[in-house]
């Protein structure tokens, strides 16, 4: 053949002999990494062309933004201590530091800002204000004109609420904005501000800080943090605002209802877990006593990381003073930093090997986060080609939401994993470059920026590593083959300390995917639509609700079942073409669809996957045709829920930065896999794309029913002894249908496969409360509606941190393996809000099904065996809505089956 390699590793170079024209496509065929160590490049054994490459994960413990260990700068600290992992510092502040009084400017708290926090941007340091006005054995911090002469009601009056009100929306303008602040703790109130008076107790013999409290400062907290996340000491307060939870007592046994409040609460997709573990009070036999006692035991530290784990915690303090010069704390340290927040590992990427000037770059990754936690702000992801001397010839910006990197769910203490793996998550990206990047070879790298400067910063957990934040993957030819394969030398993460941010920031300066390059300044977006737009058509059901997490602070809901649409209306578009649509969405619920109708014309159906929770924004993109001017999209789903939507937002430039316009093939060999009374559930053959398969779209007798990205589906809400018949299309990124898939039919069993036992299904026969189905006993109390309602034939059960429900079941169950509750909820997500007991075990409904509540009825079945029910004397069934939540459920049906 006409091509010759090399393949010598003391060379750990790739040369291409040019191939005629012949033997074109062997030199173009792809090929991957074989792997290299730290501190050396990795080698290639192939041409150019498609290029797939293998990435290895790093064993380091190294530093990150926003997590880790946290060390605190005290009252009286006048700097902050460098520490081997730190990059965010509590920083307690005196209140009349700030301010003094009510009429002090925002300017005195910016200006004490810049004195206090000088130079940190240089250390890509970021600090976690918590302002105080009574830190015992210190002193206090009283604002004038608030009088404070009883130490209990000092903390009760209307002036107090009045000025601290005032006070934060001050804070707001002042650090809402400012990079250098990390997130906020809400501080202010009682005790080293923890919101509590401990010793003292007020008239209602609580600590806490009092309800009225909580809603003016929650309030005014919402309205000033926009940008910024809040975290409460205590998770039985604030329980209806969205934020996070600083547990003071991390970990300690004395504390136990705090960590597992955290988990009841379970906002961590969306809001920031930290804490501070306590060695000054309480058990320390799992602690050690001291920062140094923990790290320097594996056991101590193991203890430590399952509770990190189960509340997926991104930092923690006092425990980061520990002494780094012993050998055998700092390993202790390293694990402990490894599973602290997020840690975005590199799993694979593929890549244009050979570009044409002004032609198409495409990159795609996929990432999986090894860490506890997310990363909770929407930082952008980058790919750039470097030159050799490392500067950058050009960069532009991937359509990703770093935010939707999950960690894994459910952890094992025992197994040391977690039950439920962590995604992996895959991004892709067509990059112009453009003519002006001279011919030449560059080294393709990928790195996450701080908007703060554009510059490097969250950093991919791999051993390919360059100083200054960027991890190379390959190398690129731009118009020519690419020389080499020779990524050169690596360096240590951890050694790396030349990262840093700006406090000054413009416009990013570079392209993005999607089409777009060189410098089109905001990344290529040509306009931003909000879907709560007072320009826009609702009609149905469909309404407008507050989102904090969502760009506009609103979102729209209740699109589909209900005939609910919503209609962008204005769209504008410079020329006629094809433009790529990103779509941000919220959804709780297993994936849902929506179908969207251009200018009026045929419906193309979207998926739209789980994106972790009600305030977790996601994004998808699909190509749109538009007309020059102004265009209508319009959503709807007739078969079911769509989405809540945040907005969407116009990119020049199709999906994939080509006229992607051939459609998957069909799916084959569908068929019924299993059956119930209520459901049938389907598999198929996977699909082939000439680009690849986004999704399928199930038909149920020629109906659309939803949508899933696995080529497996299940079909609920049946009616028992009734047969079926599916059909199944594949669908593409571009909106391109597959024909439809030979038909399928399944047949729902006569009663779930056996006869039923119902317990109760709620039809006010007998009438509630009093009775059930089964002629014994049934009752509720504590519920915002009393003992709960029935409305339509279920029920309705409204919460908040309290209520109990219960019905004697006083038989034996022993022929009956599973629990069916057929349930929806106000919200969707409701199935850790509350825990259900049966037959001697207590769990949340989503540990014992593993299943979620959505807005729609839907049946979640419970293993009674898998789950140790006692089935012989199972008792009476009780739920229980005591553990911090607020939220409406309704209960449709209970039957053992």
């Amino acid at each position: 053949m006409g091509e010759k390699r090399t393949n010598k590793r003391r060379r750990r170079t790739m040369r291409i002999r040019k191939a005629g024209p012949l033997l074109l496509a062997t030199a173009l065929s792809a090929f991957a990494w074989y792997g290299g160590g730290s501190g050396s490049g990795n080698e290639a054994h192939a041409a150019v062309g498609p290029i797939t490459v293998n990435l290895t994960e790093s064993t380091e413990a190294f530093k990150n933004p926003i997590m880790g260990f946290r060390p605190s700068r005290y009252i009286n600290d006048s700097g902050f201590a460098d520490r081997e992992y730190a990059t965010i510092f509590k920083h307690y502040i005196k209140y009349t530091d700030l301010e003094n009084y009510a009429s002090d400017s925002v300017q005195k708290i910016k200006d004490w800002s810049n004195a206090a926090w000088a130079g940190i941007e240089s250390k890509n340091v970021k600090v976690v204000p918590r302002v105080v006005i009574v830190y015992p054995g210190t002193g206090e911090f009283w604002p004038d004109g608030v009088s404070h002469t009883d130490p209990v009601n000092q903390w009760l009056s209307e002036t107090l609420k009045t000025r601290l009100v005032a006070f934060i929306g001050k804070l707001g303008q002042a650090w809402n904005d400012d990079p250098r602040v990390a997130f906020i703790e809400l501080g202010l109130y009682g005790n080293w501000g923890e919101n509590h008076i401990y010793p003292n107790k007020f008239a209602d013999g609580t600590d806490r800080i009092p309800l009225s409290f909580q809603t003016a400062l929650g309030d005014a907290y919402t309205a000033a943090f926009p940008d910024k996340k809040v975290l409460v000491r205590y998770p039985e307060t604030f329980t209806s605002y969205d934020f996070g939870i600083q547990w003071d007592s991390f970990a300690l046994p004395d504390d136990v209802a705090g960590g597992n409040g955290e988990i009841a609460r379970d906002t961590w997709r969306t809001q920031i877990n930290s804490g501070e573990v306590a060695y000054d009070w309480g058990d320390q036999s799992n602690l050690g006593g001291s920062p140094d006692g923990t790290l320097g035991s594996a056991s101590n530290t193991n203890y430590v990381i399952d509770w990190i784990m189960k509340t997926h915690t991104s930092s923690l303090g006092w425990i980061a003073d520990y002494t780094e010069s012993n050998s055998s704390v700092a390993a202790g340290a390293a694990a402990m930093q490894k599973v602290l927040g997020y840690r975005f590992v590199l799993n694979q990427a593929t890549f244009t090997g050979n570009v044409t000037p002004g032609g198409t770059m495409n990159v795609s990754f996929n990432v999986t986060n090894k860490g506890s936690s997310p990363f909770y702000y929407n930082w952008p992801v980058e790919a750039s080609l470097l030159k050799s001397d490392g500067t950058v010839a050009w960069k532009g910006l991937f359509q990703a939401d770093i935010r939707n990197w999950l960690p894994g769910t459910n952890w094992n203490s025992t197994t040391r994993v977690y039950a439920a793996a962590p995604a992996t998550n895959t991004v892709s990206g067509a990059f112009t470059i453009p003519s002006t990047v001279p011919n030449g070879t560059y080294t393709l790298a990928l790195s996450i920026l701080d908007p703060a400067g554009w510059k490097p910063s969250v950093r991919f957990a791999n051993t390919n590593y360059y100083a200054g934040g960027r991890t190379p993957i390959g190398k690129v030819g731009v118009g020519t083959d690419p020389a080499d394969q020779n990524l050169g030398t690596f360096v240590s993460l951890k050694a790396d300390s030349t990262l840093g941010y700006s406090l000054q920031s413009g416009a990013y300066d570079g392209g993005a995917s999607g089409g777009g390059g060189g410098n089109e300044g905001s990344g290529g977006t040509v306009a931003s639509y909000e879907a709560e737009a007072s320009g826009n058509t609702l009609a149905g059901g469909a309404a407008t609700s507050a989102c904090s997490t969502c760009s506009g602070g609103s979102k729209v809901g209740y699109v589909g079942n209900n005939a609910g649409t919503l209609q962008f209306n204005g769209v504008s578009a410079s020329a006629a073409g094809t433009y790529t649509l990103t779509i941000s969405y919220l959804n709780g619920d297993a994936a849902r669809s929506a179908q969207m109708s251009v200018n009026g014309g045929a419906a193309t159906a979207i998926s739209f996957p789980n994106t972790g929770g009600w305030s977790t924004v996601g994004t998808v993109e699909t190509s749109v045709q538009l007309n020059a001017g102004n265009n209508t999209i319009k959503w709807s789903n007739t078969g079911g829920w769509a989405p809540d939507f945040d907005r969407i937002q116009l990119s020049a430039g199709g999906s994939g930065g080509g006229e992607d316009t051939q459609a998957p093939t069909a799916p084959a060999n569908v068929a019924a896999t299993s059956v119930t009374a209520s459901s049938i559930s389907l598999s198929w053959s996977a699909s082939t794309d000439n680009v690849g398969v986004a999704g399928y779209d199930v038909y149920r007798n020629g109906t659309y029913v939803g949508t899933t990205a696995s080529t497996a589906y299940t079909d609920t809400g049946l009616s028992a002894g009734t047969t079926y018949s599916y059909t199944v299309k594949a669908k593409d990124a571009a909106g391109n249908v597959s024909a439809a898939s030979g038909a399928a039919s399944g047949t729902t069993s006569a009663s779930g496969g056996g006869a039923s036992l119902l317990l109760d299904n709620f039809d006010n026969s007998p009438t509630w409360p009093g009775g059930n189905d089964l002629g014994k006993w049934a009752g509720a109390n504590g519920f915002v509606n009393n003992a709960g309602v029935i409305e339509s034939g279920a029920l309705k059960l409204q919460y908040s941190n309290g209520g109990w429900f219960g019905s004697d079941v006083a038989q034996s169950i022993a022929g009956y393996s599973k629990l069916i509750i057929r349930i929806k909820g106000a919200a969707g997500g409701e199935e850790s809000q509350f825990h259900l007991i049966l037959g001697g075990v207590e769990k949340t409904l989503g540990a014992f099904s593993g299943n979620t509540i959505t807005t729609s009825y839907k049946d979640i079945s419970i293993d009674l065996a898998a789950n140790g029910v006692d089935r012989s004397s199972p008792g009476q069934l009780q739920l229980t809505f005591w553990h911090g939540s607020t939220g409406t459920v309704w209960i449709d049906e209970l039957r053992f089956e």
